[in-house]
């Protein structure tokens, strides 16, 4: 279950999306998560996951992010997301080698547009 606060109509459609799709091939199926998101000014980080316990997570993310950053920052916090439901280290190094590429599979079939590779076209539509 995903709950949001804050955001504009497309950045709470966009994690919406982006929810159904993890919920669809990063997660385990009897393992989904509950994510309470909250969509407002972070100070100092683009955004943090805190896991609660029980498969409960609590996710701020930077309300002034373009469509791009938005897209791949919240790839990152759910790469986060997964590796505590694996029980694995939760690694920086391997949220950042990961996000783009969850991000560009993401943009591709969930939003079916294309980007050759490269997310530089993200804010374009």
């Amino acid at each position: 279950m995903l709950y949001i606060r804050g955001g504009d109509k497309d950045q709470i459609k966009v994690a919406q999306l982006l929810f159904n799709f993890c919920n669809n091939g990063l997660f385990q199926v009897d393992n989904i998560p509950s994510i309470d998101l909250t969509i407002q000014k972070v100070d100092g980080a683009l955004a943090w996951t805190d896991y609660e316990g029980d498969k409960k997570f609590y996710i701020e993310i930077e309300e002034s992010l373009d469509k791009k950053q938005f897209i791949i920052t919240l790839c990152h916090e759910m790469i986060h997301v997964c590796q505590f439901l694996a029980g694995v280290e939760v690694s920086e190094l391997s949220a950042y080698h990961y996000e783009e590429k969850l991000a560009e599979q993401f943009y591709q079939e969930e939003l079916g547009i294309g980007t050759n590779g490269s997310l530089v076209n993200l804010n374009e539509d």
